[in-house]
C-alpha cells in the first residue's frame, strides 16, 4: 500500500529514503535507521546489496540475525560497500538513537514507546533527511513493513511524496537502515561488553561472551576502525557509542536530546531549535576519537 500526498501538486519524488527501527519498545536505547539517495540510483544500489546477499548465501541480513559467521561476514561486507558509497556521495546514512532512561527534561521524554517512536521518526523524516539533500529534494519513503504506526501522519510534511511501508526482502536498502540501526543502538547500549571483549584475546574469550555478542562486538570494532581511517568523522570511545559531530558527514550517527540543534544548514538559511521537536546534541568541544 502506498499513501500519497492530498495535494496533487507536490513534485514528483527525486530521492528515495529507506527506513526500519530496532528495539522500538524494549531496552535502554532504541534507535531508527535510515539510508537515503537520488532515485535514480536505488536500482543500481538494490541490486548491489542482492549480491552481495548472494555472495553470503543468505537472503536477508537484519541485525537480529546476526548471530553467525555466515551473517557476520554478510553484514561486514555490507557496511565495508555502504561506506563506501556514502563516502562516493552515492548515497548517505543517518540513524537516531535515543536513551529511555534519560531524565524527563522535554514532554516526549515521557509519551509511551510507540508515540515516541512516531515522535522520533517525525524528527527523523521531517528535520534530519531534508537536510540530507539539496534544497527542493521530494522523497518517496519506504519503511519497514509494520502495522504499530500511522505513516499518513507525516504526509503532511511538503518533502515525503509517498510513503510505502515495504518487506525488506523485496527493498533491500531497508535492510542496510536496519543493520545500521542495530549497530547503532549496540554500540551504545552494550558498550561494556564490548569494551571488555577489546580487553581479551580473540582466541581466548570467556565462555560468557555468546556467539552473537562476539560477532557483533567484532564488527563494531572493524567499522569503527574503518571509519577511522576513512576519516568520516565517526567517534567511538569517547561517548561510549558510536556519534558523528560534523552534520555534514555521509554517515551521521545521531543521539536525539532536547537541548541543542545541530542540523547542517542550507546556505542563506539558519534552523533554530524547538521544544516541540527532538534536537540533536551538541558537544562542547572536537571530537576525540
Amino acid at each position: 500500500m502506498t499513501l500519497h500526498q492530498p495535494d496533487p501538486y507536490n513534485p514528483t519524488a527525486s530521492h528515495i529514503a529507506c527506513t526500519d527501527e530496532t528495539q522500538y519498545n524494549v531496552g535502554r536505547i532504541r534507535g531508527l535507521g535510515m539510508v537515503s539517495a537520488p532515485i535514480e540510483h536505488a536500482p543500481t544500489l538494490s541490486a548491489a546489496i542482492r549480491t552481495l546477499l548472494d555472495l553470503s548465501s543468505v537472503r536477508e541480513c537484519k541485525w537480529e540475525k546476526l548471530r553467525t559467521a555466515k551473517h557476520h561476514f554478510a553484514a561486514a561486507r555490507l557496511l565495508t560497500w555502504a561506506l563506501d558509497q556514502a563516502r562516493a556521495g552515492t548515497l548517505r546514512i543517518d540513524t537516531l538513537t535515543w536513551d529511555t532512561t534519560a531524565a524527563p527534561s522535554a514532554p516526549e521524554h515521557t509519551l509511551p514507546h510507540l508515540q515516541r517512536l512516531h515522535h522520533m521518526y517525525a524528527h527523523l523524516l521531517g528535520h534530519i533527511l531534508p537536510q540530507r539533500w539539496p534544497a527542493g529534494a521530494a522523497f518517496h519513503i519506504y519503511p519497514d513493513e509494520q502495522d504499530a504506526l500511522r505513516w499518513q501522519r507525516l504526509l503532511t510534511t511538503p518533502h515525503i511524496t509517498d510513503i510505502t511501508p515495504s518487506p525488506s526482502t523485496t527493498q533491500p536498502l531497508i535492510q542496510l537502515a536496519d543493520l545500521f540501526a542495530g549497530l547503532a543502538v549496540y554500540s551504545r547500549d552494550a558498550y561494556a561488553t564490548y569494551e571488555t571483549w577489546l580487553g581479551y584475546p580473540r582466541h581466548a574469550l570467556p565462555s560468557a561472551f555468546s556467539s552473537s555478542d562476539q560477532y557483533r562486538c567484532r564488527l563494531l570494532d572493524d567499522f569503527f576502525t574503518t571509519c577511522k581511517y576513512a576519516a568520516v568523522g565517526v567517534s567511538l570511545r569517547t561517548n561510549r557509542g558510536l556519534r558523528t559531530y560534523d552534520p555534514a558527514r555521509p554517515i551521521c550517527f545521531w543521539w536525539a536530546d532536547t537541548t541543542t540543534q545541530a542540523l547542517p544548514e542550507r546556505p542563506g538559511k539558519k534552523r533554530k531549535p524547538t521544544q516541540s521537536q527532538p534536537a540533536l546534541l551538541d558537544p562542547p568541544g572536537p571530537p576525540m576519537l
